[in-house]
């Protein structure tokens, strides 16, 4: 099962600010993810309270920062770095 795609304030902002190159492949590595979610690893550990449950992916330099939520098969996207 895909899962849908929600992309926060936090995520456009830095995104928009990528070169074509990069969004690209940001955008399908996120794309494959939500695909096969079963990729998904462990959420980030020593995390503080209000980022519990953040994962991150690797995307040429970038790290992709989200939170997944198995009951609306969604992924949330919360920052690229």
């Amino acid at each position: 099962m895909a899962y849908s795609i929600r992309p926060l304030t936090s995520f456009e902002k830095p995104f928009a600010k990528l070169s074509r190159d990069d969004q690209r492949r940001i955008t399908e590595k996120i794309e494959y993810v939500a695909a096969h979610p079963e990729v998904i690893g462990s959420p980030m550990t020593n995390l503080p309270p209000n980022l519990h449950g953040l994962h991150k992916v690797r995307a040429g330099d970038w790290r992709i920062f989200f939170w997944v939520d198995n009951r609306k098969g969604e992924i949330v996207l919360y920052d690229v770095d």
